[in-house]
């Protein structure tokens, strides 16, 4: 065999094992840092349970109004915060759930999931705002009072798309028109949604609550 291509084989080989030592390196660095970094992590978790501060990590979800999420704070004072990096947090939250097993007991994730599905379909949970008699009520309400004001019927065909606060008490305010007619109509239904009687207020978490409310308004007779 040529002696060129013999150095040239030796080279090659040699190259790959010094990129293979490389890696392996780095990975046993890597390694040894994520074992580290997940020691500090427990450290701290040890550390917050002695300070009764206690919380779980995730990557954020939705609906963040989540009732689970309500259960552990409210039940068990556990709060929830959204992190990118998981990594420090699951040894972390790993680490709390072994010691807050010591306090409440080794299904107390579960009972709080039970908790929250009975919370779930009790009355007044988590309802948003209404109209009393519903939206064909709301509807008609909007659309005689245009009427009244000198609107004709074949000028309301087209959806207008409106919001507005309804407070705890169901009172309307703030409406603004998110898409709407032309300006003679806009302002019109801006007079009628400021007359408007009060709402069925919206409920989060079993207490009425102040909402803004975004729908749209279908003319219909």
């Amino acid at each position: 065999m040529d002696t060129l291509l013999i150095l040239a084989i030796y080279a090659v080989y040699k190259m790959k094992t010094e990129i293979f030592t490389i890696l392996l390196l780095i990975l046993t660095l890597n390694s040894a840092y994520a074992q580290v970094d997940c020691q500090k992590a427990k450290q701290q978790a040890k550390l917050d349970f002695d300070k009764s501060e206690y919380s779980f990590h995730s990557e954020e979800f939705l609906p963040i109004e989540n009732t689970y999420l309500y259960v552990l704070r409210e039940y068990y004072k556990i709060y929830w915060y959204f992190t990118d990096s998981l990594g420090y947090y699951n040894c972390y939250d790993n680490e709390m759930t072994e010691l807050l097993k010591t306090k409440h007991g080794d299904n107390f994730l579960n009972r709080a999931r039970i908790i929250a599905d009975s919370l779930e379909t009790s009355l007044n949970w988590k309802k948003d705002p209404q109209f009393p008699g519903g939206d064909l009520v709301l509807f008609k309400y909007i659309s005689s009072g245009l009427v009244k004001r000198g609107i004709k019927k074949e000028d309301l065909k087209i959806n207008l798309y409106i919001r507005f606060i309804v407070n705890s008490t169901g009172k309307v305010s703030n409406p603004e028109i998110l898409r709407g007619i032309n300006k003679d109509i806009d302002e019109k239904v801006i007079t009628i949604i400021n007359q408007m009687p009060n709402w069925i207020p919206g409920y989060l978490y079993g207490k009425p609550t102040r909402r803004w409310y975004v729908m749209p308004i279908r003319f219909e007779y």
